[in-house]
């Protein structure tokens, strides 16, 4: 790079510093349906394709996990079931709707943001040799 700045809408007003100590980038989340709230902490995984929550979030929304849309799930792990129900996810004044997927099974202990409902919402940039992350909204 010759040191020019960014293009306007690669810019980010948002900048997270997280932990190198950690093998992940967990950002704080907060999920909303209707005038409930509940602050989350979520893993970004740009290989997921969607946003999977722990179910406890779900209970603490006062959602009915399995009334929502079945999905089975698969990774290198194994399958799992999930459910998918339409929530508000805020993270750094950033909002949107999106549908999110709930764990079926309670010992699931891992919430993800992943490309669907999320990474296709923002504009995001990882400086890790830094442990920056910057974020802004995805603005057609």
């Amino acid at each position: 790079m010759d040191g020019s700045p960014l293009p306007e809408d690669l810019r980010a007003p948002f900048v997270f510093r997280y932990s190198s100590l950690h093998h992940d980038i967990t950002i704080p989340v907060a999920l909303k349906v209707g005038s409930r709230l509940v602050d989350a902490l979520a893993k970004i995984d740009t290989g997921a394709t969607f946003c999977v929550f722990e179910r406890h979030y779900a209970e603490a929304l006062g959602l009915e996990v399995e009334s929502g849309e079945p999905l089975w799930m698969s990774t290198v792990n194994g399958r799992f079931q999930v459910y998918g129900h339409e929530v508000s996810i805020e993270m750094f004044e950033v909002e949107h709707t999106a549908v999110v997927y709930f764990y079926a099974d309670h010992n699931f202990g891992r919430s993800v943001l992943g490309r669907r409902g999320w990474l296709d919402r923002v504009r995001m940039g990882i400086v890790d040799h830094d442990c920056e992350l910057y974020l802004a909204p995805y603005n057609d």
